[in-house]
């Protein structure tokens, strides 16, 4: 058999480009290994990535795509425009999207970071119809058929709500502007984390660990995932909270 061959980046940029097509709200500002457009007067970096069998010994319903460590990263992590991960699944012509608040804080934390779909998802994808999924780790992803790509970006606020934009910045409000505000939930982070149930992520990476798990290595292990997003937390602020929650889960 084969090996079967899977467009690299620039090519999946054109295929992202020649599907929107002439779309009026549609410019790309730079298209080189990363897609800079805006569209409807919103900007966006982009990143194309096929989507892959995680490999042995897991089973084929596991995919995932994964982001390459890249100095042209750091600029992007620096940037106020959001920055969308797309990975590709060839064979049935879908797109995923991972949640663009979770993808910046995680570039160049590794030579590679990998962000799951499930096949079976993928294959249930039809045209016209954008879907959500989320996996047990509380992330989540949304997938559409390519030739729904324009009708994606018009919803992708819907899809993720943290990208709504505030309105215009005064003056009084450039002290917040890096603010981050789950608009979803209504809860102001300001780059801190209170209680452990704000985030359904933290959560879900808490409650994996069974009772009697050292406290220390769920602290370290929540600061090392979740430390560039809530980057106003210290270690001895993850461990205030990780404990309140753990004293009140098991009622110690």
């Amino acid at each position: 058999m084969a090996r079967k061959i899977y467009p690299k980046g620039k090519a999946l940029i054109e295929k992202f480009i020649n599907t929107i097509g002439d779309y009026e709200g549609f410019k790309v500002i730079r298209q080189d290994s990363i897609c800079q457009f805006t569209f409807d007067g919103n900007s966006y970096y982009a990143y194309f990535k096929c989507i892959t069998h995680e490999g042995n010994p897991h089973p084929l319903e596991h995919q995932r795509a994964q982001l390459p460590q890249r100095e042209e990263f750091n600029e992007i992590k620096e940037s106020t425009l959001p920055f969308l991960f797309l990975g590709y699944d060839l064979d049935n012509d879908v797109f995923v999207c991972w949640e663009p608040h979770k993808i910046k804080p995680r570039l160049n934390k590794k030579s590679y970071v990998s962000f799951y779909s499930r096949l079976s998802a993928q294959q249930s994808t039809v045209e016209g119809k954008i879907k959500e999924e989320i996996l047990t780790n509380g992330d989540k992803f949304v997938l559409f058929k390519r030739t729904d790509l324009i009708p994606f970006l018009q919803m992708i606020e819907t899809h993720f709500p943290e990208l709504r934009h505030k309105g215009t910045v005064t003056s009084n409000d450039k002290e917040d502007e890096n603010q981050n505000v789950d608009i979803s939930k209504g809860i102001s982070l300001q780059g801190r984390i209170i209680d452990i149930r704000e985030d359904e992520s933290v959560r879900l990476l808490v409650d994996s660990y069974p009772e009697g798990t050292p406290k220390l290595t769920i602290i370290g292990e929540c600061m090392n995932q979740f430390g560039d997003y809530y980057d106003k937390m210290q270690f001895s602020d993850w461990g205030k909270t990780v404990r309140s929650y753990l004293e009140a889960k098991f009622n110690e």
